[in-house]
């Protein structure tokens, strides 16, 4: 009899076991692993917008470094109490052909996007190892760019920031400088052609003003600031008699188209650098130039000025 009630009681403790596994199999509970069936499912593919080449849709909150790799150099600069970087990218024989600029870590600005096209960049001082220079012009915060495209002479990108968008007020193959012309406190833009030689090769830098979102010439103010430089650049040569500085008084003669009152003051040139006609010295040398008309022409040059460009003229 025990035997048998063994043998019944296994063959229900059997039964038990076999209804309880059927009664789970193919059910899940609604809200069981909810996390796993997430990771089981497949990865959205990567934003097109982030890639190694920059671009001004892809925001969010990983950093400008992180979704823009691949940049060979970054620099900042704080203007107007705002922190405004560069970065640039390169895939050419010069220091970049690409740059992006943000502000507050915002990007405000992709080169290649806007289409702006060049073979290359230069910096803008290699000595301080400066990319790009950064000021305030016309109460705005500017950037300037120093291209390779025109070699051997300049030509130049120039950003400023109008009503919160940076603009490109300048793209033409000219060299740039920045100097307050009439001692007002604000920096004028001045642009010329070429960068000149010497001797009796000087540079045109002409004085221009923004007008209509473009840079027209002044010729007045152009006219005045040579007027302001000859006398600026003749006590100089007063005070350092040296080659150097003789020839940028003889520079600006040649601008103003006045070269024949300079050859009326040469006795007085030659007493302030002790030197005397024909003993072979620098202002000799000159004066021989002068009197054999080695030099190019340039009567009439600010009645030629245009408009600086501010599209695209290397596409």
């Amino acid at each position: 009899m025990r035997f048998v009630s063994f043998f019944i009681m296994l063959i229900f403790l059997a039964g038990c076991s076999s209804s309880g596994d059927n009664g789970n199999a193919g059910h899940t509970s609604p809200t069981e692993n909810p996390v796993s069936a997430v990771q089981a499912s497949p990865s959205p593919p990567a934003s097109p917008a982030v890639s190694a080449s920059p671009a001004v849709e892809a925001a969010g909150t990983a950093s400008i470094e992180d979704q823009y790799p691949g940049f060979v150099h970054k620099e900042s600069f704080d203007l107007n109490g705002q922190t405004y970087e560069v970065y640039y990218w390169n895939s050419g024989d010069f220091d970049y052909t690409q740059f992006v600029v943000a502000k507050n870590r915002e990007i405000l600005f992709d080169s290649k996007q806007q289409g702006l096209s060049f073979e290359g960049g230069d910096k803008f001082d290699q000595a301080k190892s400066i990319w790009a220079k950064a000021l305030i012009q016309n109460g705005r915060p500017t950037l300037l760019f120093s291209l390779a495209d025109n070699r051997p002479e300049s030509a130049t990108i120039v950003l400023e920031e109008i009503e919160g968008k940076l603009q490109v007020t300048v793209n033409d193959d000219v060299l740039l400088t920045y100097e307050d012309v009439d001692q007002d406190g604000e920096l004028e833009l001045l642009a010329s052609p070429y960068s000149g030689q010497v001797p009796l090769g000087p540079a045109l830098f002409a004085v221009y003003e923004f007008k209509n979102n473009q840079y027209i010439p002044n010729r007045a103010r152009t006219q005045q600031y040579y007027e302001n430089q000859l006398v600026i650049e003749e006590q100089h040569y007063k005070t350092e008699p040296e080659e150097s500085t003789f020839e940028s008084l003889m520079d600006v003669y040649l601008i103003l188209d006045r070269l024949d009152e300079a050859e009326a003051k040469f006795p007085e040139y030659y007493k302030w650098a002790g030197q005397t006609a024909g003993d072979g010295g620098f202002v000799s040398v000159y004066h021989k130039l002068i009197e054999a008309g080695t030099y190019d022409p340039i009567k009439g040059w600010m009645d030629k000025l245009k408009p600086l460009d501010h599209t695209s003229p290397h596409q």
